[in-house]
This record gives C-alpha cells, sequence and structure tokens, in this order.
C-alpha cells in the first residue's frame, strides 16, 4: 500500500531521483530535472591516492577525469604540495598541454624527489585547466559543495601485518565497469597500482549485475549481447598475464532473499553472467530480483565462490520502500552450497557490522560451514569517499568503505587464481582491519589450520597453537580471544582470552575434544584511523 500511495501522489520525475546514494559521485545526470546544485558543463575531476603507502615506494597522485567525451578538456598543469606535521616539505610541478576527449581515463604524478617521512603526511593537489575556452582551478576535485580536505597518507614504518602462507586482498570491489547514474568506478589498472602501494596481494572485480550488461557506451540501454560483461572477463584474462598482483573476475548480483527482499551477492570465477536489477532502478517501479539466493546457488558453475554481500548493513529507509532493498535474513545463511558472508564492509565502528558477526555465528551453531569474509565496496575512493547523499541536491565525503581499509586473508600456496579460489571455496579465510593472526589445532594424527575440518576421538587431547602480530601503525598492543562453538548445544564461549600483547606473539592452550565442535580467533587492537580487528573462518571438530 506504501508503494502504490507513493507512486500517486509524486512526479515520475522526482520519483526516479529517490533510491539513489552512490560512491564517486556522478554528478553529470539529472533524472529528467533540468535543475542540479552540483552539475557542471566539465569533466569530473578527482585526484586521489591510497590511503597508505608500503616503506621505500613513493608516493603516486591519481587524477581521475570521467566524462571528457562529452565535455572535452585541456589539462595545463598539476602542482602537489606535500606536508609534515603542518610544515610543507616539498612541491613538485608538472606542464601538460593535453587534450583530453574521453569517457574515463586517468593520469599518475609521482612524487620521486621528494623525502616523504614515515607516518602521515598531506598531500594538496591542484589542477589548471581548460574548459569550454574557460581557464580554471580546482583543488583535490572540482565537485561543488565540498569541503577541499588534503588528502591524508600514512607511510608505514612496516609492511602491511602478514603472516608466511597468508595473501591478503579485498574482496569487494568494484571498477569503472560499474557505472550508473548515481557513482562510477576507477580503471583496474589504476586499482591494481594503488594495491601494490599499500601493499596487498591480490584484487577482485566485483562490478554490480545491472552495470555488467549495459551497452559498454550507454549505461541507460541494456545489452542482450553482453559485450560489456564477455570483453570484461577476456580484459581481467590478459591483465593476469602481465602483472604479479592478479584479478579474481566476479560480479554482485542483486538477488532475492527469503523474504523477497534485494540483497547482494558476491559470485566469483563463474564464467557464466547472472542477471539482478531489481534494485537498479532500470525498470522502476518493478524492483523484483530476477534470481533468489538458492537460484544462484542451484544454477552457479563449478569451481565458483559465493560469498553474502555486508550482510546484516542496513541501507537507508527510503531505498528499502522504493527499491525493496533488505539485508540477509538467518534463514537466508543456511544454504550448504553458500561458501561465505562478508561481514565487514569498512570500518568495524558500526552496529551493522556487529549484527553481521552475530548472524554469522549463530548459522555456524546450527551446524553451517560459512568462512568470514571483509572487504571495502570501494569505486575507486583509495583515499576517502566521494558519494551522493540526495541525488541533484548534495554531495559528501567521509573515509569508511574506501579501498583495503577493511581486507580479506587466504590461507593460499600462491596467487594462482585456482589457488585463491580454492582458498576461498575451503573456507581458509580471515578478515583484518590492521592486526593478523592464525590458528592451528593438533591431534595426535594430523594438523588442521583455518578452514580445514579434523576428525577426533571423544575425549582426545588437543594442542591449539595461535599465532598473531601487528605495527604501531595498525596498534601495537593486541586483545587475543578464541572461541570455541558446541554444535551439540548451539552455544559459543570464549574459551581463552588474554590482553596487552605487543608486535608478534604466539600461545600455546591444551582442548580436550568432548563434542562436535568448533573453535575460531578474533584479535582485536587499538587502530589507527580506525579499530584493528582481525577474525578468523573456524577450525571445525568433528567427532568420530
Amino acid at each position: 500500500m506504501a508503494m502504490e500511495f507513493l507512486i500517486n501522489i509524486l512526479p515520475d520525475k522526482w520519483l526516479e531521483t529517490l533510491p539513489f546514494i552512490g560512491l564517486y559521485a556522478e554528478s553529470h545526470f539529472r533524472f529528467r530535472i533540468p535543475f542540479s546544485r552540483y552539475f557542471k558543463k566539465e569533466p569530473e575531476l578527482i585526484f586521489d591516492t591510497p590511503w597508505r603507502l608500503e616503506p621505500g615506494l613513493d608516493p603516486i597522485i591519481f587524477l581521475v577525469i570521467k566524462d571528457a567525451h562529452q565535455y572535452p578538456i585541456i589539462l595545463d598543469g598539476v602542482e602537489i604540495e606535500v606536508y609534515h606535521k603542518g610544515q610543507m616539505i616539498g612541491v613538485r610541478k608538472w606542464s601538460l598541454d593535453e587534450n583530453i576527449q574521453e569517457r574515463q581515463t586517468h593520469r599518475e604524478f609521482r612524487l620521486t624527489d621528494i623525502e616523504v617521512p614515515n607516518g602521515e603526511i598531506e598531500i594538496i593537489p591542484k589542477l589548471k585547466y581548460h574548459v569550454d575556452g574557460k581557464v580554471k582551478n580546482l583543488v583535490v576535485d572540482n565537485y561543488s559543495l565540498i569541503e577541499k580536505l588534503p588528502l591524508r597518507i600514512t607511510k608505514g614504518v612496516h609492511g602491511l601485518p602478514g603472516l608466511k602462507g597468508w595473501l591478503s586482498g579485498d574482496t569487494h570491489l568494484h571498477s569503472s565497469l560499474t557505472s550508473d547514474q548515481i557513482e562510477f568506478g576507477a580503471s583496474l589498472e589504476q586499482t591494481r597500482a594503488c594495491a601494490q602501494l599499500v601493499g596487498m596481494d591480490f584484487i577482485t572485480a566485483t562490478d554490480h549485475s545491472y552495470d555488467l550488461d549495459d551497452m559498454p557506451e550507454n549505461y541507460m540501454e541494456n545489452d542482450p549481447d553482453l559485450k560489456k560483461w564477455t570483453e570484461s572477463r577476456q580484459a581481467i584474462a590478459h591483465m593476469n598475464q602481465e602483472h604479479p598482483i592478479p584479478i579474481i573476475p566476479g560480479e554482485e548480483i542483486s538477488v532475492a532473499n527469503s523474504r523477497g527482499s534485494t540483497v547482494h551477492f558476491l559470485h566469483f570465477n563463474d564464467p557464466v553472467y547472472f542477471p539482478g536489477n531489481g534494485d537498479s532502478g532500470e525498470n522502476w517501479p518493478q524492483v523484483r530480483s530476477q534470481l533468489s539466493i538458492d537460484e544462484i546457488l542451484a544454477k552457479r558453475s563449478t569451481n565458483t565462490v559465493s560469498v553474502g554481500a555486508h550482510t546484516v548493513y542496513k541501507f537507508p529507509w527510503l531505498q528499502r520502500l522504493l527499491l525493496n532493498r533488505g539485508w540477509w535474513e538467518p534463514q537466508d545463511h543456511d544454504n550448504p552450497e553458500l561458501d561465505g558472508v562478508q561481514i565487514l564492509c569498512g570500518t568495524p565502528a558500526s552496529g551493522s557490522f556487529h549484527e553481521s558477526r552475530q548472524h554469522w555465528i549463530e548459522a555456524l551453531l546450527r551446524g553451517k560451514q560459512l568462512g568470514v569474509f571483509g572487504g571495502s565496496d570501494g569505486h575507486g575512493n583509495f583515499n576517502r569517499n566521494w558519494h551522493v547523499k540526495l541525488p541533484v541536491w548534495s554531495l559528501g565525503i567521509h573515509e569508511d568503505q574506501i579501498f583495503a581499509q577493511s581486507r580479506t586473508l587466504l590461507r593460499s600456496d600462491s596467487t594462482q587464481n585456482s589457488d585463491l579460489i580454492a582458498a576461498m571455496k575451503n573456507r581458509r579465510s580471515a578478515l583484518s582491519t590492521g592486526p593478523v593472526g592464525e590458528l592451528l589445532v593438533t591431534s595426535a594424527n594430523c594438523v588442521a589450520g583455518i578452514g580445514d575440518t579434523l576428525t577426533i576421538k571423544p575425549g582426545e587431547k588437543l594442542k591449539v597453537s595461535i599465532r598473531g602480530m601487528s605495527t604501531a601503525e595498525f596498534g601495537k598492543h593486541m586483545d587475543v580471544s578464541l572461541f570455541s562453538g558446541n554444535l551439540e548445544t548451539q552455544e559459543e564461549s570464549l574459551y581463552f582470552h588474554q590482553t596487552n600483547h605487543t608486535d608478534e606473539f604466539s600461545i600455546e592452550l591444551d582442548y580436550e575434544g568432548s563434542s562436535n565442535a568448533y573453535l575460531r580467533l578474533e584479535i582485536t587492537s587499538e587502530g589507527s584511523r580506525w579499530p584493528g580487528v582481525y577474525i578468523s573462518s573456524p577450525i571445525w571438530l568433528n567427532l568420530e
């Protein structure tokens, strides 16, 4: 009734503006409305750079240029100022004289001759350009109504925390293949360069299913031949032949949950495209998703991985009302074909993260073997999140859901895509915003690691080994918690807890296997920009 009431009282042109919230902010689409507070007859221009820099690497500042095919531009020159503790420590200038007329492209500016100290620095990039015969200047970006704050980079004293045998990546990530009325992303080439600067081992491409079936040059028109999706799979395969940081191909599919509401699915390594545009607004007011969670899992190809995306993150109420968006209900976790859930999306400082974690734990106690995943849901946004707050009216920035902020760790033999997919499939995963860990359980016959299932005898004495580490950048002081889940009583308890571990630690414990159970590890730290958290997938213990 509420939907029908709104349809009757609101003009179509206003209804089209209401449901959308985006990231890299598409500022040219006006939804049939001649007015927009942030519309400009010039391309979108954004300076961006990773929030973190590995030791020994030079900062790279990226200039993203979007829609120059509509609004050609001449780049005259770039000036980048670098500050540390409020003092300028260097400035670089580039003369360009470049005529840009591409749909989307980027330029890189490497700070090779400025000695960048460890810790936090601030970058103030400036651009002089010509558009429509007029000379203009910008600082950071050319978006209206946004404060022009410096870009912040933390140069690490140590590398990104990691343990041998584990690889780090972002498993919820959008690229320039995601492009529609309210958002767009950075190119995969640019994203992979940022991954290297941050210190990660792999990235993924989980662009919206409702963007991958668009015409390559027109996101307002669907392509029955799926040229954009097909060419993107070919491009990813080619890129993986020439670079040490692999890209796992995937898509984020809009699907129906058990209540019929639309939720999102991260689906990796499937050679078949799955449609999902229920919450895209493309066919509004028809908002039903084509496929359900169970239908995707029944139809998927072999050697694929399916993960519930940002499972209990609550969309704004207007999106729930007008786009039928919901979240993963407890029963949606129960399909035995489901491989895992992304319970962290951005920083852990939200109630939705704790609800997602609790839903995952409850599913584990019901006997579901689900791996745990993190991810940023970033669309570019390497340093901050640029987004549409209210279409045609306001834009905003914040430091949540930025690239590599929340990472997935995989226990993998190599960076080959086949090994990464096998690690995801076998729940050999953890998530982290800083500290990292390792959990091993040793029986009389073998050693089991995270994601493994260990068969034991009733009452068998087991050895539990815990390792962990962090750095001052991500919080040296760590609290360690080992949780035990009893699958017979369906209760989880805190088996071991210890505080104030520093740098790198190792702990040995005894454990008696008296029931079908699981063990899982959590580590927290005070963090730097955001709280540090590590959560592992379980080790499952099955009685003979």
